[in-house]
């Protein structure tokens, strides 16, 4: 009972270690959500839900990725995918037009934050 205890003791900080966001997810998320609320008006809450799916898009294309040696296909069709998941969670919160104009949004943050 001892052993069963401390092994899901110990899976259980390495799932929240794996977890945790790096400190270019928490800024990248940051820059994003701040220019969209800059252009679309959003309450506190919408902000907040904003800020989650776009750091969850980083995270979870960087878990996707890392230490796997993929090709920059494979990459492209990771960060793909994730860019639909995260259209999918603001469509289904804020309705079509309104999500797709956040994530236009946050694409066109991103191309000027990639060119400075």
């Amino acid at each position: 009972m001892k052993k069963i205890t401390i092994i899901i003791l110990l899976l259980t900080l390495t799932y929240s270690i794996a977890q945790k966001p790096n400190k270019f997810h928490l800024e990248r998320a940051t820059m994003l959500t701040n220019y969209i609320s800059d252009n679309i008006q959003l309450s506190e809450d919408d902000k907040q839900f904003v800020y989650n799916v776009m750091l969850d898009r980083g995270v979870n294309a960087t878990k996707q990725i890392r230490g796997k040696n993929l090709s920059q296909e494979d990459k492209k069709a990771i960060y793909r995918a994730e860019y639909k998941n995260a259209a999918t969670k603001l469509k289904d919160k804020f309705g079509n037009k309104k999500g797709s104009k956040i994530m236009a949004l946050s694409n066109e943050a991103r191309k000027k934050n990639n060119s400075k």
